[in-house]
């Protein structure tokens, strides 16, 4: 009898013990997210402030001041330049001597001579068709 009273004394004082531990682990989670709740509305506010200085430093005049001191400015994409006529195009390439183009297949030329397209920013409007 004493041995059956002994065990479930010890049972219960180790399931209190679980149970304590449970809660005190459920604590630690609830008080880490409250924390990491903390960092991310400080790190919003800091975006937001940061927001705040870029639009009040941006204004028309000094996006046109840095645009006139990045130079010559063109459209990140811009439209396929226009088909030059065969006499730009420079003479075709050379053939082998067993009648064969080449042993790899050759790639188109660009129809533009590359100066022109080193050296002109504008950019051609494109035909209606």
């Amino acid at each position: 009898m004493f041995a059956k009273l002994a065990a479930i004394i010890l049972a219960l004082g180790i399931l209190g013990c679980t149970l304590l531990a449970m809660r005190q682990q459920r604590l630690q989670a609830a008080h880490e997210l409250a924390e990491a709740q903390l960092r991310i509305r400080k790190s919003d506010e800091q975006l937001w402030h940061l927001r705040a200085q870029i639009a009040r430093r941006l204004n028309p005049e000094n996006i046109r001041d840095m645009a006139s001191g990045a130079g010559p400015l063109r459209p990140v994409s811009s439209p396929p330049p226009p088909i030059a006529p065969p006499e730009l195009m420079g003479p075709p390439a050379p053939k082998r001597a067993d009648g064969g183009a080449g042993s790899r297949p050759s790639r188109p030329e660009s129809s533009v001579p590359r100066e022109r397209l080193a050296h002109e920013p504008e950019i051609m409007p494109l035909e209606p068709r």
